[in-house]
C-alpha cells in the first residue's frame, strides 16, 4: 500500500532528523521521492494527494544524522513500515509482522522453545545473526533483554510506533557497534494529541492460541503548544498452542539411512532403559535380548521396564517415547507495557524531553517430563546406585528377581549396592518440564536538544542520558532432584516399616524401574522448582550537533559531530539448587562482568555538482567512529558514499563501509552452561565408520570389543557445553551497497528501487557447533587437535560431551538484490463505496540472496546456505535462509472502508550437500496469504478484522535433523495454521 502522506504529517524530532527548510514543493514529487527514499516501504498515496503540497520543514532519513537542504532520500536502502500496516496485521508483537519482510530473517519468534529458551523476539537482518542487527527506538540504543544486549521486540509499545525504517548494511560509523547488518529504527509518535483505545481478540481455525490485545494512549498538548505528552498502556495475552495439536507435529520424524521419514522418539522412556552393550547380551539371565524370535524390526539396545515393572527388551524405534505432544509449538505469554513521551519548550531556542518504557512480561516454553540420566553423587552419568535392589520391598516381584537373577553383572562385587549403569528414564509422573521467564525491564531517558547560531549558519544540538536496567527471573518447574533420588533409594526395613536410612529433605522411600513404580506421593518429594535471576543495566551519555560547516559552490556541506559513552554489566544469580548441582548437570556459578566504552564520530556530506546536465545533484558522504572499549581496546568504524541524482527520474546511491562489533557481555562474560543437542556421531555402526576412523573411536574411549557394534545412544545425542571467552576481539565487516531509485515524471504515483547488498565479516564470534566440531574431528583424524579434543565419551561408547567455545574464528557473507517497487491506481467509480472515489495501493517487494556463506572453522569448507535446508543449513537451533522471498500487498481504500490481501511467498528448498538424506528432497515454494480490513463508523469508530494463513498452509515435514522436535522448521514456516482477529477502535481528539 502507498499513501502518500501530507509532508507535515512526516515531521519528527530527534538526532536522526534530516532538516528541510521551508520550501514549497510539488506533492507528485514529493510522493514519488519518499516512495524511492524508503523502496518501497509502508508509506501510501492516493492520487488526490497529487497536488501542490504544504510547507515541510524536517524530513526523518535512518541511516545518518546530517542535517540537509533539499535531499531528503536516504542514500542507504531503507525499507519503512508504517503505523497502519502494522495494526493491519493484527500481530500481538512487532517480530511477527517485520518477518514478513525479505530483508529480515526470522529467528527467535513466539514458536522457537529449545531454541530460544529466554523467549526474546528479535530481528535479524540478512540473517546474519540478531546479535548484529542494532535496534534504535528513535535513533537511540532501547532497554536490552538481556546480557547479550539483544533487544525483545514485544517491549517495544507498538501502539506508539509512528513508523518502522530497516536499514541495511554496516552503520556502525553512524550508530556504534552491534550495527553490522543494519539498523532498524522504531520512529514513535511523539506529538499525539487526544486519546485512542484498541480491543483485538483472535484464535486459531482449530480454537487454540487464543490471544486478546488492550491500547489505551492519551495524549496532550500544552495550550500554548510549547510541549507534548503522550501516555500509553497496553496488555497482551497469548495461550500456547502443543505440537499434540498439530498433525506435522504430533510424531517426531527422522530420516533413516535411506532418507525415508519415520516415527522417532527417544531412548529415555517412562519406566526407565538399561542400556546394555551388544556384546553383554549373554551376560544378561532372565532375558533373550538376542531378537531370535524376530519380534523387533530394530536393534534391541538394553532392557525396559514396564507395568508392574515387568523387564522387557528394548526394541529401537517401536520403544521409543514420542516426547512431543506436551511441548509448546506456540509460546504463551503475558504483557503489561507502560510508556510516556514528553517534551517542552524552556525557551524560544531550548527543549526539553523524556521518555519511559516499563514492561513486565511473562513467557514460558515447555518440553516432556524430565529426561534424566539418574546419576548418583560421584558416579558417571546415567549409573545409578541402587542399595537392595533384589530385596527391597518397595519393588515388585519381578523387579527383584530379575535383579537377583543378574546379580553378577550389576553388583560384581556382592556388596548389596547394584550400579546400574546406562540408566535413561522419561519420568512422566513429574509433569512436563516448565521454564517461565518474568522479565521486568525499563528505560528512562531525558536530555535538551535547541539550536545556536554559529556566524550565518544555525547548528542543532542534542544533549541526553539514558538509565536502562532489565530482571530476568527464570523458573523451572518439574525437575529431577539427584540428591533426592539417592536418598529415597537408601532406606532401611524394620518390620513392616519402610523408610529412608538417612533422614534429609523430608525424604520419602522411593521406587525405580516401571511405569507405575512412582507413586503421586513419591513423585512430588522428588521433583523440584529451580531458578536463577539475571540483572542487567546500561548507562549512556551522549551529545551530538548538526549544521553546514561551509560553502561549496553546489552547496552547503552539512556535517554532525558527537560524543558517547556507555557502560554496561550483567549478574547472573542461581539459587541454591542449581549451586548444588543438584539437577544432575553440571553446577552454574554466580557470575557477572561489565565493560564501558567511550565514543567519538563525525559525518559530512559534500556537493559536488549542483543543476548540471548530468546531475540534478552529485555529493558524496562519508562518517566515522573511534571506539575505545575497556574489553578489546581501540576500533575505528567507517563508511563512504555516493548520492547522485541523475535527472527528475532517475538517482543512483552506492556505498562502501567497514563495521565492527564487539562481544557483548555474555560472550565476554558467560559462565559456562551446558544443553542438551541432536547430533549424528561418526563412530555408530550404522554411519559406516571407515578403519581409520575406528582406530580413532576406540582412542577416544569407544571399548574394543564393540567398535563394529556400536549403537546409538539412548539419548540420540550429546551435552554441549560453552561459555564466554575473555580472550574474544572484534567482528570486522565490509560492506558495499548499490543501488538505482526510478521515479517516473509521468507517472507519479510509481516508484522502483534495485539495490544490490554484499556484507562479508571476519573473525565473526560463534561457537563453532558440537556437530561441526565432531564433524571435523573424524575428517581431520588428528587426535590432539582441538576438535577430537572437545569430545568425551561415556564407557559405553556414545558421546557424552562436547565443549563448543566461543571463537573469533568464523568468516561469514551475504550477498544478493532487492527490487522494490510501489504504485497506487485510482479506481473507477464502481470501485468505491463513497462519492470519494476508490485507489489500489500496490506494494512488491522481493529479495534474492545469492549468497549466505559460512566458514566456521579456518580448515573447514565454506558452506553456502541461501537456498538450502539441512546439514549445517538448519536445524532446531540453525534457522533457514531462502535464496528467494516475496511480499506483495494490495490495499483497496474507499472512504471509510478498506481492504488489505497480502501474499507472501517463500522459494523451493534444495537439500544441502552435507545433509543427511531427506526423501523429501527439495522443499516446494510456499504461498501464504492474509486478508484484513476494517471500516469507520462515524468519525471515531471503527471495526476490523482479518485472518491470517487463509489457505490454512501446513508445513513441510523435513525431519528432526533439519526441523528439530516439531519435525519441520516452525520459525520460516508457519506453524499454528489459518488463524483470525476481529477488534474495535475508539478515537477522540486529533
Amino acid at each position: 500500500m502507498f499513501d502518500c502522506p501530507p509532508l507535515a504529517a512526516i515531521q519528527a524530532r530527534g538526532d536522526m532528523l534530516m532538516n528541510i527548510r521551508r520550501t514549497p514543493i510539488n506533492q507528485a514529487v514529493h510522493c514519488a521521492l519518499i516512495a524511492g527514499a524508503v523502496a518501497g516501504g509502508g508509506f501510501t498515496a492516493t492520487a488526490a494527494n497529487a497536488q501542490e503540497g504544504p510547507i515541510i520543514e524536517e524530513v526523518v532519513v535512518t541511516g545518518s544524522r546530517l542535517r540537509r537542504d533539499r535531499d531528503f532520500v536516504a542514500i542507504s536502502p531503507v525499507q519503512t513500515v508504517s503505523a497502519d500496516r502494522i495494526g493491519a496485521t493484527g500481530n500481538l508483537t512487532l517480530e511477527m509482522t517485520l518477518n514478513q519482510y525479505p530483508q529480515l530473517k526470522p529467528d527467535q519468534t513466539g514458536t522457537t522453545a529449545q531454541s530460544n529458551p529466554t523467549g526474546v523476539l528479535t530481528a535479524d537482518l540478512r540473517g546474519l545473526g540478531g546479535v548484529r542487527t542494532l535496534v534504535l527506538v528513535d535513533g537511540r540504543r532501547f532497554v536490552p533483554a538481556h546480557v547479550t544486549g539483544l533487544v525483545d521486540l514485544a517491549t517495544i509499545p507498538d501502539a506508539l510506533v509512528e513508523r518502522v525504517e530497516i536499514v541495511t548494511g554496516g552503520a556502525s560509523a553512524v550508530y556504534g557497534s552491534d550495527a553490522i547488518a543494519g539498523a532498524v529504527n522504531f520512529v514513535m509518535r511523539s506529538d499525539f494529541e487526544g486519546m485512542d483505545i484498541r480491543y483485538q481478540n483472535g484464535v486459531t481455525d482449530r480454537n487454540d492460541g487464543a490471544s486478546e490485545k488492550v491500547d489505551l494512549t492519551l495524549g496532550m498538548n500544552a495550550p500554548d503548544g510549547r510541549g507534548n505528552m503522550v501516555l500509553n498502556a497496553s496488555y497482551s495475552k497469548l495461550e500456547p498452542v502443543y505440537m499434540g495439536d498439530r498433525e506435522f507435529s504430533r510424531i517426531p520424524t527422522l530420516a533413516d539411512s535411506t532418507g525415508a521419514l519415520q516415527p522417532f522418539g527417544v531412548g529415555t522412556i517412562p519406566g526407565a532403559l538399561i542400556g546394555v552393550p551388544s556384546t553383554d547380551f549373554g551376560l544378561i539371565n532372565g532375558l533373550d535380548l538376542t531378537n531370535s524370535d524376530g519380534s523387533c524390526p530394530g536393534p534391541i539396545q538394553g532392557i525396559r521396564f514396564g507395568d508392574n515393572s515387568v523387564p522387557a527388551p528394548f526394541c529401537r524405534p517401536v520403544d521409543q517415547y514420542n516426547y512431543a505432544p506436551p511441548n509448546y509449538l506456540l509460546r504463551p505469554l503475558e504483557r503489561w507495557q507502560i510508556a510516556g513521551l514528553g517534551s517542552a519548550a524552556l525557551s524560544d531556542r531550548v527543549e526539553g524531553y523524556a521518555q519511559l518504557f516499563y514492561t513486565n512480561k511473562e513467557n514460558a516454553y515447555q518440553q516432556a517430563p524430565d529426561a534424566s540420566y539418574p546419576t548418583s553423587f560421584g558416579q558417571e552419568r546415567g549409573t545409578l546406585l541402587v542399595p537392595q535392589a533384589a530385596t527391597n520391598p518397595l519393588f515388585t516381584q519381578p523387579l527383584r528377581d530379575f535383579f537377583a537373577a543378574n546379580a553378577a553383572y550389576f553388583d560384581p562385587d556382592g556388596d548389596g549396592t547394584y550400579a546400574i549403569r546406562n540408566t535413561a528414564w522419561q519420568i512422566e509422573q513429574l509433569g512436563p518440564r516448565n521454564v517461565t521467564t518474568v522479565t521486568d525491564g525499563y528505560l528512562l531517558t531525558g536530555g535538551f536538544r535547541g539550536d545556536v547560531d554559529f556566524g550565518a549558519n544555525t547548528w542543532n544540538w542534542d544533549a541526553f542520558y539514558q538509565y536502562s536496567k532489565t530482571d530476568l527471573n527464570f523458573i523451572q518447574a518439574n525437575r529431577l532432584s539427584r540428591s533426592r533420588l539417592d536418598l529415597g533409594l537408601d532406606i532401611v526395613v524394620e518390620g513392616d516399616e519402610v523408610r529412608c536410612r538417612v533422614q534429609l529433605l523430608g525424604c520419602i522411600p522411593v521406587a525405580v524401574f516401571g511405569t507405575d513404580a512412582l507413586t503421586e506421593e513419591m513423585s512430588e518429594y522428588l521433583k523440584l522448582t529451580t531458578g536463577r535471576q539475571d540483572q542487567f543495566t546500561r548507562e549512556v551519555v551522549g551529545a551530538s550537533i548538526t549544521g553546514d560547516l561551509f560553502e561549496l559552490p553546489a552547496g552547503p556541506v552539512a556535517t554532525a559531530f558527537g560524543y558517547e559513552y556507555r557502560a554496561e554489566d550483567f549478574r547472573t544469580i542461581p539459587d541454591e539448587t542449581q549451586l548444588s548441582g543438584d539437577l544432575g548437570t553440571r553446577p552454574p556459578v554466580v557470575n557477572g562482568g561489565e565493560f564501558d566504552i567511550t565514543e567519538v564520530f563525525g559525518e559530512a556530506r559534500f556537493p559536488l555538482l549542483s543543476d548540471a546536465s548530468f546531475a540534478e545533484s552529485l555529493a558524496v558522504e562519508a562518517a566515522a567512529r573511534f571506539a575505545d572499549y575497556s574489553t578489546i581496546g581501540s576500533v575505528t568504524a567507517w563508511n563512504g558514499a555516493l548520492d547522485w541524482q541523475v535527472n527528475e527520474s532517475v538517482r543512483i546511491r552506492s556505498g562502501i563501509s567497514r563495521a565492527i562489533r564487539a562481544p557483548n557481555l555474555n560472550e565476554y562474560f558467560g559462565a559456562p552452561t551446558t544443553r542438551f543437542s541432536g547430533g549424528v556421531d561418526p563412530c555408530v555402526a550404522d554411519n559406516n565408520p571407515t578403519d581409520a576412523q575406528k582406530q580413532l573411536c576406540v582412542a577416544q574411549g569407544v571399548p574394543q570389543a564393540i567398535v563394529d557394534l556400536l549403537q546409538v545412544g539412548a539419548s540420540q545425542g550429546y551435552t554441549v557445553r560453552s561459555g564466554g571467552n575473555e580472550e574474544l576481539l572484534e567482528e570486522e565487516s565490509d560492506t558495499f551497497t548499490a543501488g538505482l531509485v526510478y521515479t517516473p515524471e509521468r507517472w507519479p504515483n510509481l516508484s522502483m528501487s534495485l539495490d544490490y547488498y554484499d556484507i562479508s565479516v571476519e573473525g565473526a564470534i560463534t561457537e563453532v557447533s558440537a556437530q561441526a566440531l565432531v564433524d571435523s574431528c573424524f575428517e581431520t583424524l588428528d587426535a590432539n587437535g582441538a576438535p577430537c579434543r572437545s569430545i568425551t565419551r561415556l564407557t559405553s561408547g556414545n558421546i557424552d560431551q562436547v565443549d563448543a567455545p566461543l571463537l573469533n574464528v568464523a568468516t561469514r557473507q551475504v550477498r544478493g538484490i532487492d527490487l522494490q517497487v510501489v504504485s497506487t491506481i485510482e479506481l473507477p467509480e464502481w470501485a468505491s463505496v463513497t462519492q470519494g472515489g476508490a485507489d489500489l495501493g500496490l506494494t512488491f517487494v522481493a529479495s534474492n540472496q545469492f549468497d549466505d556463506t559460512t566458514q566456521l572453522l579456518p580448515d573447514a569448507p565454506e558452506v553456502n546456505c541461501a537456498g538450502y535446508y539441512g546439514g549445517t543449513c538448519s536445524s532446531d537451533g540453525t534457522r533457514i535462509t531462502p535464496d528467494f522471498r516475496m511480499l506483495v500487498i494490495a490495499a483497496w481504500n474507499s472512504g471509510p472502508a478498506n481492504v488489505n490481501l497480502q501474499f507472501n511467498y517463500i522459494g523451493d528448498l534444495d537439500l544441502s550437500e552435507n545433509a543427511f538424506p531427506n526423501e523429501n528432497g527439495t522443499l516446494d515454494s510456499m504461498l501464504y496469504v492474509d486478508l484484513n480490513g476494517g471500516v469507520a463508523i462515524g468519525d471515531r469508530f471503527r471495526v476490523f478484522g482479518g485472518i491470517r494463513n487463509l489457505m490454512d498452509k501446513q508445513p513441510p515435514v523435513t525431519g528432526y535433523r533439519a526441523g528439530g522436535d516439531a519435525s519441520t522448521n516452525v520459525i520460516l514456516f508457519d506453524p499454528i495454521g489459518r488463524q483470525y482477529f476481529v477488534g474495535a477502535s475508539a478515537s477522540f481528539g486529533r
